[in-house]
């Protein structure tokens, strides 16, 4: 199963379920058409744990080739230009590095432009880009026991990675900030 245009193919009635692991925690079970979803957003990476099952056994999703085909079908987002309407924004930069990648995730937030570390795992950056793009280029040498959180304090947009699956609802509702 590949999506096509953009989408899977449409669920057949024996359609596949998947469970995302976050934490040691089993989450789902998720069609097809929402895992697809889920990394079109960046919330399930080559590095995120699936299974068929809640309780088999959990690999990453780059043990799957299919599904390695499907990131190869995501269109990759467009380097952000450095116009001049485009200003500068402070982030805050939240993660927990378990796997052992600290000094890549160091090393890739450092070339993005000035940070200041408030504590152990709480990070702010000055960058031209956005929560999105910002958070897809740090979450690139983490692991699938690794979290990331990112806030742009002006526009104030959120991107994460490898949240579970209710965190993302919860700050998806946090973050719908109405007004007037």
């Amino acid at each position: 199963m590949t999506p096509n245009s953009g989408q899977p193919h449409t669920p057949a009635p024996a359609e596949r379920q998947w469970y995302i692991q976050v934490d040691e925690q089993a989450y789902g079970p998720f069609d097809d058409n929402t895992l697809w979803q889920y990394m079109q957003e960046g919330r399930v990476s080559p590095q995120s744990l699936i299974s068929q099952g809640p309780h088999k056994k959990f690999q990453p999703v780059s043990a799957d080739a299919a599904l390695m085909s499907w990131f190869a079908q995501i269109p990759q987002a467009a380097p952000m230009q450095q116009e001049p309407e485009h200003m500068e924004t402070a982030f805050m930069i939240m993660g927990e590095i378990r796997s052992g990648k600290g000094m890549e995730f160091m090393q890739s937030l450092q070339n993005l432009g000035p940070t200041q570390r408030l504590g152990t795992s709480v990070w702010l950056l000055r960058a031209r880009t956005n929560a999105q793009t910002l958070m897809n280029t740090l979450s690139q040498p983490l692991g699938s026991e690794d979290r990331l959180f990112v806030l742009d304090s002006f526009a104030n947009e959120t991107a994460w990675f490898n949240l579970s699956p209710e965190m993302d609802t919860q700050i998806a509702n946090l973050w719908n900030i109405q007004t007037g």
